[in-house]
């Protein structure tokens, strides 16, 4: 559980509502609407914590999809004038360039699909957030009826 989700976990909301009954409506709807911006506040901190979280799973994916792009064509330069040459001992250099060149494309391929899945993976919606907001905004009602 991260820092945010602790201080939003562990915020007593009800704690200055629920007086004696001595205070009049004004201090009551006061202490609701301290305790809704303490609430807002929280949420705030942990929906910045997830979408934090999520971004950095994103930002692993997209390195991985453009290290897959780096090395493909390093691979692509080198493999590709080695494998021409070797391929020109039996063919003609055209035909050799163009078998080395699909080969280097599928391999690229699957590279490309590895890092994809794991961009496609991330989930970029604050779902702890939108869950605890909904909690407390029925808590909120309850509190003005």
């Amino acid at each position: 559980m991260s820092q945010q989700q602790e201080y939003v976990r562990g915020t007593d909301y009800g704690s200055s509502t629920n007086n004696s009954g001595n205070d009049g409506i004004g201090a009551m709807l006061s202490g609701v609407l301290r305790d809704l911006q303490d609430m807002v506040r929280g949420e705030v901190a942990l929906a910045r914590a997830e979408i934090k979280e999520d971004v950095g799973t994103a930002t692993k994916g997209l390195t991985s999809m453009a290290i897959a792009g780096v090395i493909a064509f390093t691979g692509f330069i080198f493999v590709m004038l080695a494998a021409t040459y070797l391929l020109n001992i039996w063919t003609r250099m055209w035909i050799a360039a163009g078998i080395v060149g699909a080969v280097l494309l599928v391999i690229g391929g699957i590279a490309f699909m590895s890092g994809k899945s794991k961009l496609s993976t991330t989930n970029l919606k604050p779902n702890q957030t939108i869950d605890s907001m909904k909690e407390n905004t029925q808590w909120a009602k309850q509190q003005m009826s």
